[in-house]
């Protein structure tokens, strides 16, 4: 046996030999190929690499995709899952507005909202004007946007469930939860958020000026990331036989978020701050247990989800539809979510079991 046969290394590892730490370099290479290639794989989901003939090809079909119910491309077709993605905010304004009576539900916390802002924005404005009321008026709209989510939160359950029977995935219940609980689930998931994001302000501590640029980049993407995941939470619905408590023990079933997995690898790797990333990481694993469910989804269709995000995001900054934008991504996401369980019914089965694939280690 020659010495560089991998298994005599091991062997002379083992015994202290003098050739113990010449194998161990090219075993620390092969981490950060393995790691890239992770990487470049997830990216390549995406569709972002494919040729620009194959993204003409899917820009042309934003209208049948957004003006038509279907289900997604196949996996294969990463730009037209991409740009599926992007319509389905798109296809859920169609079906609000063509649906008087989705569209009045839809009103109902969008109304008390702006009227709040409204006598808000005229009590406290400074600047002069009807534009300084205007921005009064959206600086209260932004601090309050969460509340809703929390007043009206059996109201936009109701409403889901409503939005899945009418476009035909058949009977289904509303994920109903008491205002306490819903008030502990937007605290919960505005820690994950906030907390989350730290290790990357460390890295604008250490790194000011190149640190500045992907803290800023990142904490805009983790935003989207997190309004994705509300998004599909909100259009979870309980199918015949499922209880709120089954539905949640089996979304935990999930594995651990891409996030959480990311902090454990970088703990194995650092040598002296790795029990605290350990600990971080187990601080935002417990707090994000009860999205684990739709951060599992994110993560089984990036293409879509990346179309998804920018359409929300871009919704997000239009004037007056803003307003209504947690009934039009309730009525997109539901379609979309409506049509990747049909795909793959393990996702939320009627009995409860095990739907996800435990995590790899």
């Amino acid at each position: 046996m020659t010495p560089r046969d991998p298994a005599h290394g091991r062997g002379a590892r083992a015994r202290g030999g003098d050739g113990a730490a010449r194998p161990q370099k090219p075993a620390i290479k092969a981490q950060v190929r393995t790691y890239l290639d992770r990487m470049s794989t997830s990216a390549a989901a995406t569709g972002l690499f494919a040729p620009h003939n194959a993204w003409r090809a899917a820009l042309a079909r934003v209208w049948s995709f957004s003006t038509h119910k279907q289900a997604p491309p196949a996996e294969e077709q990463a730009p037209d899952r991409v740009v599926y993605g992007l319509a389905q905010p798109l296809l859920g304004m169609r079906l609000l507005f063509s649906d008087s009576d989705l569209l009045r539900e839809a009103l109902v916390p969008a109304a008390w909202l702006g009227a709040f802002c409204a006598v808000g924005a005229a009590m406290s404005h400074h600047d002069p004007g009807f534009w300084g009321w205007v921005k009064s008026f959206y600086k209260t709209f932004a601090v309050l946007a969460p509340v809703p989510s929390i007043i009206f939160a059996r109201h936009y359950a109701r409403m889901a469930a409503t939005v899945r029977w009418r476009l035909g995935f058949g009977a289904c219940g509303p994920r109903e939860y008491s205002l306490w609980v819903s008030l502990r689930r937007a605290i919960q998931q505005a820690i994950v958020i906030a907390i989350g994001v730290l290790p990357f302000a460390l890295i604008w501590k250490v790194l000011p000026f190149m640190g500045a640029l992907i803290s800023n980049a990142v904490i805009a993407v983790w935003g989207v990331h997190w309004v994705v995941v509300d998004a599909f939470d909100d259009a979870r619905v309980l199918f015949p036989g499922e209880t709120v408590k089954s539905a949640e023990a089996a979304d935990r079933m999930a594995p651990p978020p891409w996030f959480v997995r990311w902090f454990r690898r970088a703990a194995d790797r650092i040598p002296i701050a790795g029990r605290l990333l350990r600990w971080f990481a187990r601080l935002c694993d417990r707090l994000s247990l009860p999205w684990r469910g739709e951060i599992a989804i994110v993560e089984s269709h990036p293409s879509i989800v990346l179309g998804f995000g920018m359409s929300t995001a871009a919704l997000l900054a239009i004037p007056v539809l803003n307003l209504l934008f947690r009934p039009i991504i309730l009525v997109g996401s539901s379609h979309l979510l409506g049509h990747l369980e049909k795909g793959d019914p393990t996702q939320h089965p009627q009995i409860p079991g095990q739907p996800f694939p435990l995590p790899r280690r």
